[in-house]
């Protein structure tokens, strides 16, 4: 479950490195699959000329692993190592390229097929 302050890692290539939850929208605890305003707090090195993107800028986010229990469709039980997100733009697409790490299957139910299909693996 992610609340407001939370330090999230950034699990895409858009050259964000870590990032700390400001908002959550419709809720007031962030599961997987929700939406979250996020501010940048850590970049990579060698975005910084690539792409602009400043220390403190505000973007959406999709969380995507929590470290909290959730149970699967099948039954199974859930549960990553970190907090990890996926920065959206303006129109809720992904704003990177690459999505490392797996994926679970909610998504496909809230049809987000641009991120699944940008995933190398989905639970």
């Amino acid at each position: 479950m992610i609340q407001i302050q939370t330090k999230l890692k950034i699990n895409d290539n858009s050259g964000i490195k870590i990032g700390q939850c400001i908002k959550i929208y419709k809720s007031k605890v962030g599961k997987i699959g929700d939406t979250i305003l996020i501010s940048a707090k850590k970049l990579r090195l060698n975005q910084k000329k690539k792409m602009k993107i400043i220390k403190g800028d505000l973007f959406k986010a999709l969380i995507v692993h929590t470290t909290y229990q959730k149970k699967s469709t099948i039954g199974n039980l859930i549960k990553f190592d970190k907090n990890c997100i996926i920065i959206l733009n303006n129109q809720n697409k992904p704003l990177g390229t690459r999505i490392f790490g797996p994926i679970t299957s909610e998504f496909r139910k809230q049809k987000n097929f641009k991120i699944l299909s940008l995933s190398s693996n989905i639970l």
